[in-house]
């Protein structure tokens, strides 16, 4: 598990904080692997870190992101984390198509199960179970051992969520939603009504919200977590094509025409709209939203916006330019988000870190500058650190409190 060393230099400057830190690559050096200084704790255990996609695990970022490890087995695919233990795919036409466990404090194989699978996939943890959906089936592991538990076939697959309450495993498509128990793969239900369902949907209070295509018109719809049955359709002006709906005790938070509006958990009325990205009379499309403790935050091409969620009242705002890979991951403390090409960093994609309140740049990794050089997944965060995966290293890396390398 060796890669290129970073050199960490100290970022001055107005407005930013001492102990920001920029890396540049030393060409042709190996990077010492480093174990995070504790074991992470908390869990990502799915896209948007939790059934509502809030993007809000309730965990605190590092007070540093320098890397401590990567991972010598190739993915490119979004992690997910529970209890000290990272789960990530190698899919790919170049390999064997395997689920992969690691120690989430040193990088180590725990186990590896041959799936023989490629293409697009995703991983929910669950109810003991490592679940992951590719092509046309689903397959539950033991998340202790990889032994497989269970095998069902789906009709294809776009995106997977679970709802930790009550063990449902829900995988989207264009087909529609389907709906399974994580313990058994029982099939509970499955829909139609909505098809091509490209973003995860949100599970809130025993109703799954999704966008998608409802007679050839884009919609919001809330279906029945338990059976599936309709609660409500409303019709949207745009399919939202980078922002999953968002779950909360206030409303369902949606992008709707580069529009952040937000509706009645109940009856699905549009209550109000909160924000655009707007330049010289056009508009931006938002690229993420999450919410936490009464307050949106919402990113863009153009920037990062903190709001309240009721008054859509700014709390801050940050221009930074052309996020590299979609994501936020919002913190106790801190707010991760990917962005290329800050005033910080010119020239440089970086994971970035603010403080939540005031929107002040607290760190950022720099990657090792090239026109591939990329992130390949949305980052996840679990509490000390942040996980993700980049083309730069073919695979799944580890930010944490470790200290700055030496040149």
């Amino acid at each position: 598990m060796k890669r290129r060393m970073y050199l960490s230099t100290v970022v001055g400057g107005a407005g930013l904080l001492s102990g920001c830190l920029s890396r540049l690559p030393l060409v042709g050096s190996d990077f010492p692997d480093r174990p995070l200084p504790d074991v992470p704790t908390g869990s990502w255990p799915q896209y948007g870190a939790n059934g509502a996609n809030s993007f809000a695990p309730d965990v605190s970022a590092p007070p540093r992101g320098n890397l401590a490890w990567t991972s010598e087995a190739f993915t490119r695919w979004q992690p997910a984390i529970s209890d000290g233990t990272v789960y990530t795919t190698n899919f790919d036409p170049s390999t064997d198509g395997s689920a992969i466990a690691l120690d989430a404090q040193d990088g180590t194989e725990q186990w590896r199960t041959t799936l023989n699978a490629d293409g697009e996939n995703g991983i929910v943890v669950v109810d003991g179970r490592c679940i992951v959906a590719y092509g046309a089936a689903i397959v539950a592991l033991d998340s202790q051992t990889g032994e497989q538990i269970w095998t069902e076939s789906i009709y294809e697959f776009e995106q997977i969520v679970t709802d930790e309450a009550t063990g449902t495993v829900l995988v989207a498509s264009d087909a529609g939603i389907e709906a399974f128990g994580a313990t058994n793969g029982e099939k509970r239900w499955e829909t139609n009504t909505v098809r091509s369902v490209v973003l995860a949907p949100a599970v809130y209070d025993g109703r799954v919200f999704a966008t998608g295509m409802v007679d050839g018109k884009p919609s919001l719809v809330a279906f029945s977590l338990e059976d599936g049955t309709d609660r409500w359709q409303r019709e949207l002006t745009a399919t939202p094509r980078s922002a999953a709906p968002v779950a909360t005790q206030t409303g369902v938070f949606v992008s709707d025409d580069e529009t952040l509006a937000v509706h009645d958990r109940e009856t699905g009325d549009r209550l109000r709209e909160l924000y655009t990205f707007s330049y010289n009379g056009g508009k931006y499309d938002i690229d993420g939203v999450a919410a936490d403790n009464g307050t949106v935050f919402v990113t863009s091409e153009s920037g990062a916006v903190a709001l309240d969620n009721e008054t859509g009242t700014e709390r801050w705002h940050r221009d930074i330019p052309y996020p590299s890979q979609g994501g936020i991951c919002v913190g106790s403390e801190m707010v991760v988000i990917p962005i290329g090409n800050p005033e910080f960093a010119r020239d440089t994609k970086t994971i970035s870190a603010f403080d939540r309140e005031s929107g002040e740049l607290q760190w950022y990794y720099g990657f090792d500058p090239g026109f591939h050089n990329k992130l390949s997944s949305p980052p996840v965060m679990v509490d000390g650190a942040v996980f993700f995966t980049s083309t730069h290293i073919d695979g799944l890396g580890a930010l944490g409190d470790v200290p700055e390398l030496e040149s």
